[in-house]
């Protein structure tokens, strides 16, 4: 079962090659690690973007393989509301890609694993971790 959710932040500097980002997740099995449905978007709105958007959406595909994918159903989007709510209310509202990926985190209660730690530290209760800064320990 996973005990962390990727950010589409993370994911992109592990596909493209940073070493701190390749390292982290190597001392990791599959299983220990999923994305939401929202980072698979984002993945994958990137890949369009690319001067050969095929070959890009290869190797983003050959990445999410191994990964289980959380969808975004009812209960994550209920959350979403939630915490979309909290943060309007405190004048500092989140993008909303990031609070439904904060939502998914916080309901399958996971770390978020992120370099955009600031974006996410403002939701109450939500568990977050910069590999970048703080990898996960060898096994």
């Amino acid at each position: 079962m996973a005990a962390f959710l990727l950010d589409t932040n993370f994911c992109i500097h592990f596909l493209r090659g940073r070493e701190w980002a390749r390292t982290a997740l190597g001392r990791l099995e599959p299983l220990d690690v999923a994305v939401s449905a929202v980072t698979v978007g984002e993945l994958y709105e990137g890949t369009h973007h690319a001067r050969v958007p095929a070959a890009e959406a290869r190797k983003v595909e050959a990445f999410l393989d191994p990964i289980e994918i959380i969808p975004l159903g009812r209960g994550e989007a209920i959350e979403w509301g939630r915490i979309e709510a909290q943060l309007r209310k405190q004048g500092t509202p989140i993008e909303a890609e990031d609070g439904m990926i904060a939502a998914t985190a916080h309901l399958h209660g996971l770390t978020l694993v992120s370099g955009n730690i600031r974006h996410f530290e403002r939701v109450r209760g939500l568990k977050t971790v910069n590999w970048e800064t703080r990898p996960p320990k060898a096994p």
